[in-house]
């Protein structure tokens, strides 16, 4: 296939998967200094003033905290109410009241009553408001920040090393995860990506290697588990009791989520003495938010074979797994799993295999290096073949906001918004598995969600969210339907909309306008557009 798109097209596409969605005056700057340009300044985010969007995520206290002062300031309430009724101060919790009356939409979009989970989201100042808050600056980002490629590539690899934050203290730890490990190194190397995860506290508790002990460490002292309050915790075992042993859930989605994939050619055996290499790489304090830690005693210091190599059998331990780390990203298949997955990203569900090859040529050669690889990608022929154009449906997360950024909407991002997320089925940070959520189209389009989706337009449009403003005033050129027609199917669409779209506007239109007495303001047709487009098929996809 040699078909490309035509230029006002592939500043469009380009936009639509470099960003959260095309503004206005993103699609200007794009066309004055051309793809290649923007798309360099895009790959050095350091040099990018946001200082904008800075201002935002300064209001965000827990964004500026340690996991320690996190897990002070933000307690479990079942560990403030246990304090308190130890110090006699809180009395036990008494019957829950009877639940809330079923929610409607009207009810949802007015604000008036929020359904359970957004109201859960929003209660007392635990836990919930630590990822609540890490939720607001995720989407702040997204919707304002200017430095929208290394947020595209935080999101990605946010979900690529999955973490399930309502699994015991990664409540706590997932603000660090997303600040210090998955932040710095989003467009920096891959080795240096997987070494940072390795050793995230938030990493090492999800995936229980903070527990994992060697078969033969310390000559077989062995080490038991105590509780604490905030899960259990390998302490050297007194005589006779029961000892903890070696958990091979880091070594076995290391290689088959992270690096490898599925049929990367490893083995069981491989899986086993991935985690030997692992054993030791835990948690300082853990109940008190520590660091990453290495402890000889925990660790199996016995000969390995990974992938037909040798590793440990001397030294300090700590290298195996750092061996193991330095083989895994410099192995051929994860040079074309991490291909695969950034293909399938950004160009479609199932891209040809000419630029997956491509792509993991490029990741071999420059060992890793994710400005590269990313630009293998987005220069390529076969990113702007007609076929990948709207190939790919947007996330909840995307769909909202490409919604904002096409109508310069402002929004607190607060437990409302969310909430709308959360229905059309993406809640943040809650997806369980290491899988991270599916890149299907399937994954996000069924006749629940789509009505979602649909109210999600139509409570923006109408200005009928929380905490969240359009300036339908801004968004109207004049009185004219055609006038605002144009106006806002640019902005959301690039001004390419189908016949049967445009068909549903205009009936819509001459609809509200022979209703009623009189004629209809500017203002409702303006609303009335704006939520048919962002609802219409085009919108769902990018």
């Amino acid at each position: 296939m040699d078909s490309t798109l035509n230029p006002d097209l592939a500043t469009w596409h380009f936009l639509s998967r470099t960003t959260f969605g095309p503004r206005p005056q993103d699609v200007e700057k794009a066309r004055q200094m051309g793809i290649a340009r923007y798309l360099d300044e895009q790959l050095h985010p350091d040099k990018i003033d946001d200082s904008e969007v800075d201002k935002r995520i300064a209001t965000l206290p827990t964004l500026t905290m340690n996991p320690a002062e996190l897990m002070e300031d933000f307690p479990a309430p079942k560990q403030v109410q246990k304090q308190g009724q130890k110090h006699g101060n809180i009395q036990p919790a008494k019957q829950s009241p009877a639940p809330a009356p079923a929610m409607t939409p009207e009810m949802e979009s007015s604000g008036k009553l929020m359904p359970p989970e957004t109201k859960q989201l929003m209660e007392g100042d635990g836990p919930r408001r630590v990822t609540m808050e890490l939720g607001r600056e995720q989407f702040w980002r997204a919707a304002y920040s200017k430095r929208q490629l290394q947020e595209v590539m935080v999101h990605f690899w946010m979900n690529h090393f999955n973490i399930y934050a309502e699994k015991g203290v990664d409540k706590w730890l997932l603000t660090s995860f997303e600040q210090d490990t998955i932040r710095p190194n989003a467009l920096g190397n891959f080795s240096q990506l997987l070494s940072a995860t390795a050793q995230s506290p938030a990493m090492l508790f999800y995936l229980d290697n903070w527990l994992s002990v060697g078969p033969n460490a310390d000559n077989n002292a062995g080490f038991a588990m105590r509780r604490t309050p905030f899960g259990f915790a390998p302490v050297a075992a007194k005589p006779n009791a029961e000892r903890r042993g070696l958990n091979e859930n880091y070594g076995r989605e290391l290689m088959e989520l992270h690096t490898l994939g599925v049929d990367g050619g490893y083995t069981q055996q491989d899986v086993r003495e991935v985690a030997r290499c692992f054993t030791g790489w835990t948690i300082d304090h853990p109940q008190q938010g520590g660091g990453f830690v290495f402890r000889p005693r925990m660790h199996d210091f016995g000969e390995k074979v990974v992938l037909g190599h040798r590793i440990g059998g001397q030294g300090d331990g700590i290298n195996d797994g750092i061996e193991v780390l330095q083989i895994l990203s410099a192995h051929p298949s994860t040079a074309r799993f991490i291909s695969l997955k950034l293909c399938r990203y950004f160009i479609s569900e199932d891209p040809p295999a000419s630029v997956v090859n491509r792509t993991a040529r490029t990741f071999t050669e420059s060992q890793g290096d994710i400005p590269s690889i990313l630009k293998t990608i987005l220069t390529s022929p076969e990113f702007n073949f007609p076929t990948a154009f709207r190939a790919k449906v947007k996330s909840p997360f995307e769909l909202v906001a490409s919604s904002f950024r096409a109508l310069d909407a402002e929004s607190d991002a607060d437990a409302p918004l969310m909430g709308m997320i959360m229905r059309m089925g993406q809640p943040l940070f809650q997806y369980q598995a290491p899988t991270g959520y599916p890149d299907r189209a399937s994954s996000w389009i069924n006749s629940g969600t789509l009505l979602a989706r649909m109210n999600f337009s139509m409570a923006l449009a109408a200005n009928r969210i929380r905490g969240t403003q359009l300036d339908l005033q801004a968004l109207t050129p004049s009185d004219d339907p055609q006038a605002i027609w144009d106006n806002l199917a640019q902005r959301t669409l690039g001004g390419e909309v189908s016949a049967d779209t445009k068909a549903a506007v205009v009936k819509s239109l001459e609809e509200i306008g022979n209703a009623g007495e009189g004629k209809p303001g500017a203002f409702p047709k303006t609303s009335l557009v704006a939520a048919l487009l962002l609802g219409s098929p085009e919108f769902q996809r990018r």
